[in-house]
């Protein structure tokens, strides 16, 4: 077990800023932000860092991302690494938590809360988000934490789960209902305490002079609450999109079809956790992580873009638990412990064989990796570049240190002519 625990810490660091070999439009974003506060006090559209949701390129951003790369970046620059890493740290300390969370909910089993670590250590799901920069991914663990907070019966619950909500907005609607799940044996007192401040906190939120415009953005995409059809047509959307979560496929042998979030080998779980998930559902699960492992995908069901890695990220933490609960149940036997272990281990070398050797490359685009290969170039004359990819300005701002390259300028220009220009640069990038 040890090995697997080591080899899943591994797969964390190894490489970590170099692969995913390049940044995605909200990770630059976030750099660039953080960039502009070291440099003026103020985001990229000239507003105080202090608010609760930043402009960013459009989309709207929940700021506790940005304030962290900002104080980690005050320290050691705002580096693809520095962009990632307050979500290394957190899938890090997402060991410690589900450990800890799993021993205090099942307090006479000694051997479940480190076989849900382990679980959690080489879940190809938890690994690929601890090495990027999204801000679901950081959310929970806000939500973890405050979970464990809960069974703790501490009053820091609930600011840990404002804290989540202000890392990722749609966190709003599923950590209430989470805490009261978990709260509710503390006592009604503690509940409607905790309850009272996730709802305060998140007042701020909806003071934002973006609120409006950040609410029409999320309701922009393909989704069931806005959709021109009837309620018995949306119900009927949103069971098939919230089973489409819980599909073998997307779990145990294909996983998110989009390769940021996933590396395109094998599911979101090893193949081998996938038979000791469906063993731990049938050893009598604690019914407190089978009500999270069913709310988890809720929300992003109401999306018709399924199954979503990064927005039913909140899944990963109960099916490590019940992985776990099923190499238990199984390591009750003599030979099959040692099966189990060599099975893990074997499936997960090839994983990761797979993730360093051959996802990079075939990554590429998914990652915009042609936009920062341009723009960490120098040139000597004027320089069109394709949109096709969307957004280069950002990366040109981001990878020439430049946050005038946002604006127009006599430097980039971001579209291609008909003809190019004889003195310039033409970048179609396919």
């Amino acid at each position: 077990m040890w090995i697997l625990i080591i080899l899943g810490i591994f797969a964390r660091l190894w490489q970590f800023g170099q692969i995913p070999n390049s940044l995605y439009w909200d990770e630059v974003a976030i750099g660039l932000d953080a960039r502009a506060i070291l440099q003026t006090g103020k985001d990229l559209v000239g507003n105080f860092w202090l608010q609760p949701l930043f402009t960013s390129y459009g989309d709207y951003k929940a700021p506790v991302y940005i304030w962290l790369v900002t104080l980690l970046g005050k320290i050691s620059g705002t580096g693809e690494g520095i962009i990632r890493l307050p979500s290394l740290l957190a899938g890090l300390s997402l060991l410690w938590l589900i450990f800890d969370l799993v021993k205090r909910i099942e307090p006479k089993d000694k051997k479940l809360p480190w076989l849900a670590l382990a679980s959690l250590a080489i879940m190809p799901w938890a690994i690929h988000f601890s090495r990027i920069g999204f801000e679901s991914h950081l959310s929970l663990f806000w939500l973890v934490l405050m979970v464990w907070l809960a069974v703790k019966k501490s009053y820091w619950a609930g600011l840990t789960g404002v804290l989540g909500i202000y890392s990722y907005i749609s966190l709003r609607l599923i950590a209430p209902v989470l805490f009261l799940i978990f709260a509710w044996r503390q006592g009604i007192k503690y509940s409607v305490i905790g309850l009272i401040i996730l709802a305060v906190g998140s007042l701020w939120l909806t003071q934002s002079p973006n609120y409006v415009f950040s609410q029409q953005y999320r309701l922009s995409n393909d989704n069931l609450i806005t959709a021109p059809i009837g309620k018995i047509d949306k119900g009927y959307r949103f069971l098939s999109n919230y089973f489409d979560f819980f599909e073998p496929k997307f779990l145990f042998t294909a996983g998110d079809p989009n390769l940021r979030h996933h590396s395109g080998f094998g599911g979101e779980l090893l193949l081998v956790q996938g038979l000791l998930v469906l063993i731990g559902l049938a050893a009598k699960p604690n019914r407190l992580m089978v009500l999270w492992l069913l709310l988890s995908p809720v929300v992003a069901a109401l999306v018709n873009e399924t199954p979503h890695a990064s927005r039913a990220i909140y899944m990963i933490v109960p099916l490590a638990y019940l992985a776990g609960l099923g190499w238990q149940m199984l390591a009750k036997n003599k030979w099959l412990p040692w099966l189990i272990i060599a099975g893990l281990t074997i499936n997960l070398l090839v994983y990761l064989h797979d993730y360093f050797i051959h996802y990079p490359k075939c990554s590429e685009f998914a990652w915009i990796k042609p936009y920062k290969d341009a723009a960490k170039k120098q040139y000597d004359r004027p320089v069109y570049i394709s949109p096709a990819l969307y957004k280069p300005e950002l990366y040109f701002a981001y990878y020439q240190n430049d946050l005038s390259l946002l604006k127009t300028n006599d430097r980039f220009y971001y579209y291609l002519p008909g003809i190019c220009p004889e003195e310039a640069i033409c970048l179609s990038l396919f």
